[in-house]
């Protein structure tokens, strides 16, 4: 049962949770890769598409690897095969860039593509296997403790991240690309003490399929689902709308340093805002989600996701540039984005663990997800829209989208624990 080794699986999901997220902190998406990305190519297309193969490696394969892990008893054995595949190469890529990969940027730049598509590729794996034994090892009710706890005391561990990584991209930090290579050493490091967390945690037993269906009759069974269940679809719905926000995402950080005159140290500083976002948003959400229903941090979060493309967008109109007050109002961006990307587990994954049978969790989770992989060339798009027309018209769309997911966000019912009736 999940309660029988409640304490031990708490702790050891929770150091996991805290290692990836500082990893994630040291290796942002949002904010460190892009900036890094920009000293090896002037192309803002290339920032959008690393964002893109990032985003495909880890959601388009999880669907697959969902019918592999349907019929195994222990999940556990497969997150530590696929961390185990793909976290060595950050610290690879970290230590190739001491030795002077910097020296050649398209060969640094080439690596970073592999380096990403191998670690998030395998992480694949992993994930759709540590979303089974999350909902099995943590009881329900205390699920939102333990994610809202993790991200809470990962944004409170951030802020200092933030502010080593602040201090090696300062002018009295190490020069390019060694002050780089230290920040993705940091990410393994810390992608290392996930893992070893991870082999703390011990998995409870559920029934299984006795085989692994066929690829003919899981695809066929991928279709009914989405057909016969309406709830499941609208989730999906609600989320890629919401997932619009990756048009700019990328971008802000760029549009600080290159259009707002913003100096490149903010790069650090706006790190550690994102993740103080996540932590007030943790706190919050994870209230929400116990007293409202995990519902209502969906709705939530995507009302605030229109602070992030608005505020880029008022102040693009404006035409402002540099001083500390446009420093702390820009800030609000970051604020923002830490928030909502805290409402993904609170909310979104949540409830489709909710609403999902136990027997076909790796389904739901899978098909979530990888139906997530239709958003990943919108970094792209966004860096192709950036070439050819403005930031503001960039920060426009994004912001359409997210008000769209908001007003179909109030279709979504709460859900009684354990309950599986669609409506």
């Amino acid at each position: 049962m999940a309660t029988a080794h409640y304490r031990r699986n708490f702790l050891a999901l929770l150091g996991d949770y805290i290692g990836f997220g500082l990893a994630m902190t040291f290796a942002g998406i949002t904010t460190t890769l892009p900036a890094y990305i920009a000293h090896l190519t002037p192309s803002k297309v290339v920032v959008g598409l690393f964002t893109t193969a990032s985003d495909g490696a880890w959601l388009l394969p999880q669907i697959f690897f969902a019918n592999f892990l349907l019929n195994k008893r222990r999940k556990k054995p497969y997150i530590l095969l696929g961390s185990a595949i793909g976290r060595p190469w950050i610290l690879f890529y970290a230590l190739a860039l001491a030795l002077g990969l910097g020296r050649s940027p398209s060969l640094a730049l080439g690596l970073l593509f592999a380096a990403e598509a191998v670690f998030l590729g395998s992480d694949a794996l992993a994930a759709v296997a540590w979303f089974d034994v999350l909902a099995k090892a943590m009881p329900e009710e205390r699920r939102g403790r333990l994610i809202g706890l993790g991200q809470g005391l990962n944004g409170l561990l951030a802020i200092g991240a933030g502010a080593v990584i602040a201090r090696l991209l300062g002018d009295q930090g190490p020069p390019f690309p060694l002050n780089y290579a230290v920040i993705f050493a940091l990410a393994g490091f810390f992608l290392l003490f996930s893992f070893a967390s991870l082999c703390f945690v011990v998995e409870p037993e559920e029934p299984v399929a006795e085989e692994r269906p066929s690829w003919g009759s899981y695809l066929a069974h991928l279709r009914r689902t989405l057909v016969e269940d309406r709830l499941f679809r609208r989730v999906i719905g609600v989320r890629l709308l919401a997932g619009f926000d990756l048009l700019a995402s990328g971008f802000y950080i760029l549009f600080a340093t290159r259009e707002l005159g913003l100096p490149s140290s903010t790069v650090g500083l706006y790190a550690a805002v994102q993740t103080a976002g996540t932590i007030l948003a943790s706190v919050a959400f994870g209230a929400l989600s116990e007293r409202a229903g995990s519902q209502r941090v969906i709705q939530v979060a995507t009302a605030i996701g229109l602070i992030a493309p608005l505020t880029g967008l008022i102040l693009f109109l404006l035409r402002v540039r540099g001083g500390t007050g446009l420093l702390v109002v820009y800030a609000l961006v970051f604020l923002v984005v830490g928030a909502v990307g805290s409402a993904y587990m609170l909310g979104y994954v949540n409830y489709v663990l909710r609403l999902s049978p136990a027997h076909d969790r790796p389904t739901y989770v899978g098909l979530f997800n990888t139906a997530g992989g239709l958003l990943v060339v919108l970094p792209t798009l966004g860096g192709a829209i950036l070439q050819s027309t403005s930031y503001g018209v960039l920060f426009g769309l994004a912001g359409a989208a997210v008000a769209a997911s908001h007003i179909l966000s109030w279709h979504l019912p709460k859900l009684a624990p354990q309950d599986h009736e669609r409506p």
